[in-house]
């Protein structure tokens, strides 16, 4: 059992921070093209003016994008705590992935470290992850009246 926890934990590891480096280089690619510039730029330019070339503002950025894949990934767990209520679980996933993904985006210069921002910046967290925990739920409620519905049928 131990076991299987660990390969689980290594397996959900490599999965998010290889899509935690793989959609940060999207993002960052976009916004490269979006603001038309002539080398990739990772992140905000007072985020790149920390480090003494583009390739390890990159680099940085990459160790970034991979733990905050890591964050999401390994917080997806408290989804499978079948003794919780799904209040909980998400009241708890929540508090998790805002604490451990706020001074990730702080350090990826996402926005400065003041109050405003951070106001800011909470209010959109929690629009994005409400908009995204209803669609999950819109989606589980149909996969459960789909079932309940196969369930009927086979009576």
């Amino acid at each position: 059992n131990f076991t299987n926890g660990v390969k689980k934990i290594m397996n959900r590891s490599l999965f998010g921070i290889s899509t935690g480096v793989s959609i940060g280089f999207v993002i960052a690619l976009t916004f490269s093209f979006i603001y038309q510039s002539h080398n990739f730029v990772p992140s905000a330019p007072n985020f790149i003016a920390y480090f003494s070339s583009n390739t390890m503002a990159t680099a940085f950025s990459t160790i970034l994008w991979a733990g905050m894949g890591l964050v999401f990934s390994l917080s997806n767990m408290i989804f499978e705590r079948d003794q919780w209520s799904i209040t909980r679980q998400t009241v708890v996933h929540f508090g998790i992935t805002y604490v451990c993904f706020t001074p990730l985006a702080i350090l990826a210069g996402w926005f400065p470290l003041n109050a405003f921002w951070l106001i800011g910046y909470t209010i959109i967290y929690l629009l994005i992850y409400v908009s995204i925990w209803s669609a999950s739920m819109l989606i589980a409620k149909k996969k459960v009246q789909e079932l309940n519905r196969l369930i009927q049928k086979r009576k």
